[in-house]
């Protein structure tokens, strides 16, 4: 149990790295005058599931005893 919490742990942390990554892309569009593409990528976002409803590629070991 104790791999499946450092785990889940871990797939957070990645999801907040990526979450903060895109919103400084956002950011950084709006900085340059690019707003509609910062709108576009922003309304692309809102469109997916949330990271909880989709899938996960991340697999763990799987105890076979």
């Amino acid at each position: 149990m104790n791999a499946d919490k450092e785990q889940t742990r871990d797939v957070m942390a990645v999801q907040e790295r990526q979450s903060d990554e895109v919103v400084k892309l956002i950011r950084k569009l709006r900085w340059i005058g690019l707003e509609s593409e910062a709108k576009e990528l922003k309304n692309a976002l809102e469109r997916l599931p949330s990271p909880h409803r989709r899938g996960s590629l991340v697999s763990g070991p799987h105890n076979t005893d």
